[in-house]
């Protein structure tokens, strides 16, 4: 747990860039500490190094040339006066020039042979390391602090830095600098301290400068480095923040923000009123994109979005994908302010928007949900508008609200979806068949096809319970297919058998809209050998008015088929008629819910007699559908209409059942008809 503040707030925690700078200045001065530790004995060691180097040329160059090897054998006695005096002379200039403080040779025997000073020559002193070493052979040197018997001269001089050279003979008696020639002696010479020390002090000081200079440029270069990377990355890491919660074409949030923005307005309901979610699609998108082009496509897109995140006062404008978008509005109050807001949008979209020079009119399906009356999360909100949203698409109208009515989705309906591919393949999907009576000659002219599914396991499956879910799915069109076929070759099946019946198929929305749909009806009836029309097609109001357009170039090419075009359930899509005038119809079926409210309801009275009495001035053929009492027959028979299907006429049967029913249903007419004229 972090922790807080007095303030109760959380302590911010230095950037990363901080961090960096903080710990790689740390870095680098430590490095920079050690690096100049190093130097300086660098420094110091080179100095030193110079200072026995110079005592080394002028041992060689002073000393060696003007001393013979026989003078350090000498003992007791000292050089001779002419030979001290030569080498004073001599070695005045190299004491002058080098800053030479003292001089001295020594034999093995530890006698000071000679000596600038001549207090020192001709005695002898007690032997010591540095001596020694040079009497081994090695050339060293001491920053000495005068306390030696032998340096009692010398103390007045201060720090002195003191250097043994070892004196060598070769094989001839003559000095040499072979460091594998016999020693026979040590020069010791004395440098003053002081120009050392501070020779070192200057480079010394010099290398740190020189180091911390390029340490800091070092830092500076690093940290730019880091910097700049920093703020890719920060703008890399708000980018992929960015786009990991909203839509990359729009720039509207996503799903995943969506969620997060409904969520946080649910768990404050109650200070900003209910929620309403709007969900909608736009309509016949797919054409805009195979007509102009996705790139079109993609710039109404982004029309509609701007249009909506810009005019609509929401709490969230979102596009799911596609051609969905979701607009979330709060403080609802009812339903109707929902509405309002649908009212709001189909404005928005009824501006024309041009693309490509071509003047487009979009329009779209809404789906309504509010909570809490419709559901207390996002996900269940989100899915029941999307619900409402379909049904508004199915039926052709512009807005739904949610219903517990419209959910016909189950996990168990789910599953059916997933087996209903492998059931076409195993043959369980089959047909009954529903006789349609001509009611002036009580003759049978034709029948429906209603499927059912025969489940291995479940037993028949109604087509409520699985044709829901997949009416909106790529399995609706492969069940139309096969449904087609299956009852065009029990059509056939039928005319060999000398009974000539119309078979009625019903057609989804969706499936108007494939464009194989003409070339799959013209390929089945050629396959059975039946002309067009043995065929009638079945499309509700939704289906002809979704795309009605569209639906008109591909009802016109049916019909010129031979194929009879029926409206059914006419009259639940509260849809405007005049598409009957321009669309190729043949046939208007009442729907089963205002004939079974014939004598009941007499606005269902009125429905029917307007649709007999309208289909008849269009030159129209009319089905009432659910004909169950011979009351509700006759009263159809008087208002003029032309055929009826229900439970008076007969089930759905089976097609082997049909022939046997046909002659039954004949010769009971037959007989009614005799009693009735007798």
């Amino acid at each position: 747990m972090r922790k807080t503040g007095p303030s109760g707030r959380h302590r911010r925690r230095p950037s990363l860039l901080v961090r960096f700078g903080l710990l790689s200045f740390v870095m680098l001065l430590a490095v920079g500490v050690v690096l100049g530790r190093r130097l300086q004995k660098s420094a110091h060691d080179r100095t030193l190094g110079d200072a026995v180097h110079s005592a080394q040329i002028i041992a060689a160059v002073g000393i060696e040339p003007l001393l013979q090897p026989a003078d350090l054998q000498r003992n007791f006695e000292p050089l001779a006066a002419n030979r001290r005096t030569i080498l004073d002379d001599a070695l005045k200039s190299s004491v002058s020039n080098n800053g030479v403080v003292r001089l001295k040779v020594w034999n093995l025997q530890h006698w000071i042979v000679y000596s600038d000073n001549p207090k020192l020559v001709g005695r002898w002193f007690a032997s010591e390391p540095n001596l020694e070493a040079a009497f081994a052979g090695r050339t060293v040197s001491d920053i000495t602090d005068l306390s030696s018997a032998e340096e009692l001269e010398e103390r007045d001089f201060g720090t002195l830095l003191s250097v043994y050279v070892p004196l060598r003979v070769d094989a001839a008696g003559a000095f040499t600098n072979d460091p594998t020639a016999r020693v026979v002696g040590a020069f010791e010479i004395y440098l003053p301290y002081k120009p050392i020390a501070a020779a070192i002090t200057h480079d010394t000081r010099e290398l740190y400068l020189e180091l911390a200079v390029g340490l800091l440029i070092l830092y500076l270069v690093l940290f730019r480095l880091v910097a700049g990377a920093s703020r890719r990355l920060r703008k890399q890491a708000t980018e992929n923040a960015f786009q990991a919660t909203h839509d990359a074409l729009t720039g509207l949030p996503n799903r995943r923000m969506l969620n997060t923005v409904v969520a946080d307005l649910l768990a404050n309901q109650g200070e900003t009123g209910f929620v309403a979610i709007a969900l909608l699609d736009l309509d016949r998108f797919k054409e805009i994109n195979d007509t102009l082009g996705h790139t079109r496509g993609d710039e109404v897109l982004c029309t509609v979005a701007a249009r909506l995140s810009t005019h609509l006062e929401a709490a969230c404008v979102a596009r799911l994908g596609g051609d969905e978008f979701v607009v979330v509005v709060t403080n609802v109050a009812d339903g109707h302010d929902a509405l309002v807001l649908c009212d709001r949008i189909e404005r928005l979209l009824e501006e024309q928007i041009e693309v490509g020079g071509v003047q487009i009119c979009v329009r779209s399906s809404i789906g309504l949900a509010i909570a809490p009356e419709h559901g207390t999360d996002p996900d269940t909100l989100l899915q029941h508008a999307d619900v409402a949203m379909y049904v508004a698409k199915r039926t052709g109208s512009t807005r739904r609200m949610y219903s517990a009515d419209f959910d016909d989705y189950s996990p168990e309906r789910l599953g059916l979806a997933a087996e209903l591919r492998g059931a076409m393949a195993a043959g369980q999907i089959t047909l009954l068949y529903q006789p349609k009576l001509e009611i002036g000659t009580c003759r049978i002219l034709g029948v429906e096809a209603l499927v059912r599914w025969q489940h291995p396991q479940r037993g028949t499956i109604m087509p409520a319970d699985f044709l829901p879910v997949i009416e909106n799915t790529e399995l609706i069109g492969p069940l139309t297919w096969c449904v087609l076929d299956l009852a065009l070759a029990q059509c056939a099946a039928w005319r060999r058998q000398g009974v000539d019946l119309v078979i009625a198929v019903n057609l989804s929305a969706r499936t108007v809209s494939d464009p194989s749909l003409i070339d799959n009806i013209r390929v089945a009836l050629a396959r059975h050998d039946l002309p067009g029309r043995a065929l009638e097609i079945e499309l509700t109001e939704s289906a002809v008015l979704g795309d009605h357009v569209h639906a008109q170039v591909a009802l016109n090419m049916i019909r010129e088929l031979g194929v009879t075009l029926a409206v059914d359930d006419f009259g639940t899509g509260y849809a405007s008629i005049s598409y009957l005038t321009t669309l190729p119809v043949d046939v208007l079926k009442i729907d089963r819910s205002f004939v079974a409210n014939l004598f009941t309801d007499r606005k269902a009275a009125a429905v029917v007699q307007f649709t007999v009495d309208l289909a008849g001035r269009l030159g129209l053929e009319v089905v009432a559908e659910g004909v169950e009492d011979e009351r509700t027959l006759a009263e159809l028979a008087r208002l003029g209409c032309d055929h009826a299907q229900g439970f008076l006429i007969a089930k759905p049967m089976h097609a082997e059942q049909l022939v046997g029913w046909m002659t039954r249903w004949y010769a009971a007419t037959d007989q009614q008809v005799e009693v009735m004229s007798g």
